[in-house]
């Protein structure tokens, strides 16, 4: 299986759930459900992860598929597809275009390879742990850049303290230049390509993680959950140049 068959297939289908994602971008007429956990959803989100099983169950009819908005199929397939439709629905509905659709193919739990595209900006990111590009050209992680000069970002500052511990993550703030909630999947879009240098969140699903693992550890970064560990075991995330993962989740968890 090849880096390259994995980035054809989920190229088209990224522009396929780019038609249908953009048919209800900013549109008056959009509307915002809510799910038994409270987060949202809309016949963007449903739409798009259809087309995505459909297309995953005709090419790939022996794989497992988990998927945010209609559960496993195949739970003890060898490979396994994990997708979801908009990463950062609340962004979306608000008329941000800073969402997009992840998907990731594993084998045996681990992230094998992943996609993620951003249709409101037109970027497409895909990895396999090794490499990561972003519509088709080579990226990386930045490298040189001393804590005090580091760019933090994450989806929702409130959340931290809810999750992790709030002081450790002020006291990261304070040692670092700023911070900013260019979050969802596309704060590690700004990791990975460079313009960022840590991007957190500390509690998170599977289908919001696996895409990330291969495109980052692709990009030359570091990704570990909160705690440093495994993320794709994980139920939080945390990206960073690889010269300060570390330190990050020192400070994080002393």
């Amino acid at each position: 299986m090849q880096f390259e068959e994995f980035d054809a297939f989920t190229g088209k289908l990224c522009k396929e759930t780019e038609r249908i994602i953009m048919d209800y971008f900013e549109s008056p007429d959009l509307e915002v459900l809510s799910k038994s956990d409270d987060t949202p959803v809309t016949a963007a989100d449903r739409k798009a992860e259809q087309m995505i099983r459909t297309a995953i169950e005709t090419v790939y009819p022996e794989h497992g598929i988990m998927g945010e908005e209609f559960g496993e199929t195949n739970q003890d397939a060898e490979y396994q597809w994990v997708v979801d439709p908009i990463d950062g629905t609340k962004t979306f509905t608000a008329g941000s275009p800073l969402f997009g659709t992840m998907i990731a193919l594993l084998k045996d739990g681990e992230p094998l390879f992943g996609s993620i595209n951003y249709p409101a900006v037109h970027k497409r990111l895909s990895g396999d742990n090794e490499r990561a590009f972003c519509n088709r050209k080579p990226i990386a992680s930045r490298t040189g850049i001393a804590l005090s000069d580091a760019i933090v970002l994450t989806t929702d500052v409130q959340s931290v303290a809810e999750f992790q511990s709030g002081p450790n993550f002020e006291d990261l703030l304070a040692k670092t230049r700023f911070c900013r909630t260019w979050g969802d999947c596309f704060g590690y879009f700004l990791v990975a390509t460079g313009k960022a240098d840590i991007m957190l969140d500390p509690i998170m699903n599977p289908w919001d993680i696996m895409a990330l693992v291969p495109i980052l550890r692709g990009a030359k970064a570091g990704i570990s959950d909160w705690f440093g560990d495994n993320p794709a075991k994980g139920e939080s995330c945390l990206a960073a140049n690889a010269d300060l993962h570390e330190a990050v989740v020192q400070i994080l968890n002393k």
